[in-house]
């Protein structure tokens, strides 16, 4: 309890004097024989609670304290590792990091310094914390080049893939990954799990707490994954992400590397990449309405019969000669995207020579006869690769941070 009490005043600023300096000072662990001080920690804990805008109550500092000490332990290792591969960062790489943090917490540009100042934070414990992560994914990007290749052979298949999604459903999420590298942390992490969802349905930042908590290598972007399509995620987590509702925050979801917390940002069916450049030939037979409701009916059941007689695109001049529809006949090559959504919807998915579903509008109810389709190739195979080689690093981080903690020698004070 005292020492909870300490962290409180720690946080709202009110210690000072020697005796306070001098307490600041004190060595709390040894990372390989290098100092991790309280101060370290205070300010680690004043950067998690203005960025995360988290409420300073005891139970909220009990978490985030654990959270603070685990981070600095980790980026200790991180940047020790760092240091014997000769790998650094750039001061234009930590600016543009530092602008995107300024982004994220609505701060305007170039006044941190001032935001952090007011918030009792030392700007230079942030852009050490910042350098630490634009190290560490340097560091895990350079063993991932190192190790994985990504055949020509796996962008097909994902290229197929999102060719045979097309209409179905993708998410845009953001995760949270609480990790759990051996079984005596199992309930300790469920339960930082269990606050840190608390924290976000009371309107805590997602950005800023995935930033602040979790291991994911998606933490440096405020977990943000993306849109993701169905299949591509663990399982466990597709079948959660399903039942969610636009908005909400999910329970803990136990997966092999730990806890992950999902965010369901937005939901949409999957259009192919270039789908509205797609150029399709048209044919037409337009029924005509007169404006009576009854009539209307009659036209679109009449419709679904002149429907049901066209075999291919050959047939239309000619029943549309039969019926007399003013209006029908060829439309010509247009771009899909430049169709009307009804159009748009009924012809898209139609194989050359079918004909549409009857099209109601104010003109009178359209058939439409797809007679050639050129599609876009617009698949992105660099991006691709991309995609899935972030999809190998998340796996790797976790392995390469377990190694650290495995091979490092770690005392608590």
């Amino acid at each position: 309890m005292l020492r909870l009490i300490a962290l409180l005043v720690l946080l709202v600023g009110l210690a000072g004097g020697p005796a306070y300096g001098q307490d600041q000072q004190r060595i709390v662990a040894l990372v390989n024989d290098e100092v991790i001080s309280l101060r370290d920690v205070t300010q680690r804990l004043r950067i998690i609670m203005a960025t995360a805008r988290l409420p300073d109550n005891p139970e909220v500092l009990r978490a985030v304290r654990e959270q603070a000490m685990r981070s600095l332990i980790d980026e200790r290792l991180q940047m020790q590792e760092a240091k014997r591969r000769g790998i650094s960062i750039s001061q234009q790489e930590l600016d543009t990091a530092l602008s995107a943090i300024e982004r994220q917490l609505g701060i305007p540009a170039g006044r941190f310094e001032e935001y952090a100042q007011r918030s009792g934070i030392d700007p230079e414990a942030v852009m050490a914390q910042v350098r630490a992560e634009l190290t560490w994914a340097r560091m895990v990007r350079g063993r991932l080049m190192a190790t994985t290749t990504i055949t020509d052979q796996e962008v097909d298949e994902v290229i197929a893939k999102l060719r045979s999604s097309a209409g179905q459903t993708e998410e845009l999420i953001s995760e949270i990954l609480i990790p759990v590298d051996n079984p005596d942390q199992e309930e300790p992490q469920r339960q930082t799990a269990l606050r840190i969802i608390e924290q976000l349905r009371n309107g805590a930042s997602f950005p800023a707490l995935a930033r602040q908590f979790s291991r994911g290598t998606t933490a440096a972007n405020g977990g943000e994954v993306g849109w993701v399509q169905r299949g591509t995620l663990p399982e466990e987590v597709e079948a959660v992400v399903a039942r969610m509702n636009k908005g909400d925050i999910s329970e803990p979801i136990r997966t092999v590397g730990g806890y992950q917390i999902i965010a369901l940002r937005d939901r949409r069916q999957i259009a192919l990449p270039g789908a509205q450049d797609t150029k399709v030939t048209l044919k037409q037979i337009l029924l005509p309405l007169d404006g009576n409701a009854g009539n209307a009916q009659a036209v679109f059941a009449r419709a679904q019969s002149v429907r049901s007689e066209i075999r291919s695109c050959d047939d239309v001049e000619g029943i549309a000669e039969r019926l007399q529809a003013p209006g029908s006949g060829s439309l010509g090559t247009l771009r899909l995207g430049d169709l009307p959504e009804a159009f748009r919807q009924a012809v898209s998915n139609l194989n050359v020579n079918e004909t549409s579903e009857p099209v109601q509008t104010p003109r009178g109810v359209h058939l439409f006869t797809l007679c050639g389709k050129e599609e876009s190739n617009a698949f992105d195979r660099n991006q691709i690769r991309q995609n899935l080689l972030i999809r190998r690093a998340e796996l790797l981080a976790q392995r390469y941070i377990r190694e650290l903690r495995r091979d490092a020698t770690i005392e608590f004070r």
